[in-house]
Order: C-alpha cells, then structure tokens, then sequence
C-alpha cells in the first residue's frame, strides 16, 4: 500500500513539475473587444493569457470587424527561440471598410418601373452600367438579362468584388430587378474567382454607391 501511495506520489509530482515548465505568454491586443482565438477556439476578447506545452506550439488569431485578421505562432521547442511573456498585437484598420460604406441595397433586388418603352430603357439600362463597369458577360435583350463581369478589388488584408446584374421582372407593366452584387473574403490567396471564399457583404464601394440612385432618377421609380 505504502508503495502504492509512493508511485502514486511521484506520478502527481512528476507531472506537476512537467507542467511547471510550460511557457505562459499575455496576449493583448490594440483593440479591446476584438476575438482572441488559439488554435481555432474562442478564447477570450482583449487579452488572454496561454500556455504552451513543453515541445509544442500554438496558433493565435484575432479578429475585430474592420480590422485585419492578425495570426501569430508561438512554440516551446528545441531549436526554436524561446517565446517572450508577453505580446502585444497591434491591429490595422482594413482599408475595404474606409473604401466603402453599409447599405441596405447591398444584394438586393431593386424593383425599377421604367418611364420609357422596353427598348429605349434597355439601352439606357446599358449605358448606365458601362459607365461603372467596363466588362459586360452577359446580356441578351430578348430575356431581359444583363451581368457584368467581376470587379475585384484588394486591400491591406482583404478583397472586394462587384458586380451588377439586370432580370426582365415583368413585361406588362414593364418591369426591371437591378442588383448590385457585392462580396467580401479576408481569405489569404484567394482569387476573384474561389467563390468559396466569399461572402455576402452588407457595404458597398463607395465608387458603386451611385448606379442605383441613377437608374432609379433616370430609367423610373
């Protein structure tokens, strides 16, 4: 029993003393209530404290709506250079959100009432469309559809792609559906075409901001 108890006693120490080495560091970040994630779960906002085991690394996110995605790694290895106690991660605005600005017609469909006839608007439909975007995809008058291609834009740490497309609603009364597609991914090396990696976003490029108010001034209500 006494031998028991001694193994026993020596299994906790030793273990205790294992874990006495493991490196603690103090994350901070610039932003106060931005998202602390280590090695892919929520840890904490603002700061946190981690620990790394002996022979082991960890990963570190933080994430604040508007700023860059900030990754670091930290180790306690052999042949690594052992961590500091604490780090300080300074977060960057990311430029797409000072670009743009939050709309509610982001994704949306626009209803428009056309004043003229059928063929007059679909020309000016068009015109106002090539005035923002330079590459058209699709379009075909007969149907009633028209699709840019994507205008990709890349920022600090993400990109941003556009698009317009055009739906023949109704024909009697004439009726058009206008929506001004705009996409968001922090997705490092994604392209404008890994579909994948983007999402819906609720802003709009400020250099986009002025097709549909126009459209709805000079095509109809």
């Amino acid at each position: 029993m006494r031998k028991l108890f001694t193994i026993l006693s020596l299994f906790v120490l030793s273990s205790a003393m294992a874990h006495a080495f493991d490196k603690k560091i103090k994350i901070s970040a610039s932003e106060q209530d931005a998202s602390i994630y280590v090695n892919g779960q929520m840890t904490g906002t603002g700061s946190v404290e981690l620990k790394i085991e002996k022979g082991t690394c960890v990963n570190v996110r933080v994430e604040k709506v508007g700023f860059v995605v900030e990754e670091r790694s930290f180790c306690d290895q052999k042949n690594q250079p052992e961590p500091a106690k604490s780090e300080y991660i300074r977060m960057t605005v990311d430029e797409a959100y000072t670009a743009s600005s939050s709309s509610d017609i982001a994704n949306v469909d626009i209803s428009l009432k056309p004043s003229g006839n059928e063929l007059e608007t679909w020309k000016l439909l068009s015109r106002i469309i090539t005035s923002y975007f330079d590459v058209i995809e699709t379009t075909d008058r007969e149907t009633g559809y028209l699709r840019t291609a994507w205008v990709a834009q890349n920022f600090n740490g993400s990109m941003v792609r556009s698009r317009c497309i055009v739906k023949l609603g109704n024909t009697s009364p004439l009726e058009y559906k206008v929506k001004l597609v705009s996409e968001y991914t922090n997705a490092k090396g994604a392209s404008v075409k890994t579909d994948e990696a983007f999402r819906e976003w609720d802003r709009i490029l400020r250099k986009y901001e002025g097709i549909i108010p126009e459209m709805q001034s000079r095509v109809g209500r």
